[in-house]
């Protein structure tokens, strides 16, 4: 039987400490289960959609290098989690819409997110363009599957003011930031791109990308 090679050690000049990690998941299932909430999802739907949003994504990113997931190994992650999305159900009335103060956290959330999944990449010497797409896929696995599993189509596929593009430019941004100037440096930037894209393209409606001579309808 042909084993795989176990993959290399982290590199430790890309380190994340693990609250960074514990509060992007935390956030992320914060919105989700606000978001399950305000599609009328029942309660255990709700927390599951929580729960999905907010470890998804780290889960894929840790299976698709190799690794046991953060999420079950480490004890805390599951229950921050949990608590997140019951106070996201709770107070949904008051955390789900367009304003100008949900986007900059959402895109602070989703800019987090991208770190997080790049630095890790990063840091098993993934090549660059498995460091974007950790990036990008740990920060929207988890939203992909509470869209389908609520019965609506999966944000970053959808008319989504350029939620796919934000994540892109950023994990592409902080890899050449961290690769050719400072690590922490990449990860503040990314931050405010995540953020500063996804605000701009919701207030000044800016739809995602078309095909040309092709009209796609809002989902």
């Amino acid at each position: 039987m042909i084993e795989l090679a176990a993959p290399p050690p982290p590199d430790p000049l890309y380190a994340l400490p693990a609250w960074f990690d514990l509060l992007a998941m935390a956030m992320n299932g914060f919105f989700g289960a606000a978001v399950a909430r305000s599609r009328r999802v029942p309660i255990y739907g709700t927390l599951l959609a929580g729960i999905l949003v907010g470890l998804g994504g780290g889960m894929t990113r840790d299976v698709l290098l190799g690794l046991e997931p953060v999420a079950i190994s480490a004890w805390y992650y599951i229950p921050g989690v949990i608590v997140a999305s019951i106070i996201g159900a709770l107070t949904f009335h008051k955390v789900v819409g367009w304003d100008l103060g949900f986007l900059i956290a959402q895109g602070v959330t989703l800019g987090f997110l991208v770190t997080i999944g790049a630095q890790k990449a990063l840091s098993y010497e993934a090549p660059v363009i498995s460091v974007i797409f950790l990036g990008v896929i740990t920060a929207s696995a988890g939203g992909m599957v509470a869209d389908m599993m609520t019965g609506h189509a999966a944000t970053v596929a959808s008319q989504a003011h350029w939620v796919a593009s934000a994540l892109v430019v950023g994990t592409t941004v902080f890899w050449a930031l961290t690769v050719y100037v400072n690590f922490w440096l990449a990860v503040g930037v990314c931050v405010l791109i995540v953020t500063g894209l996804r605000v701009l393209s919701v207030k000044l409606d800016w739809p995602s990308p078309e095909w040309p001579k092709e009209s796609v309808k809002p989902a």
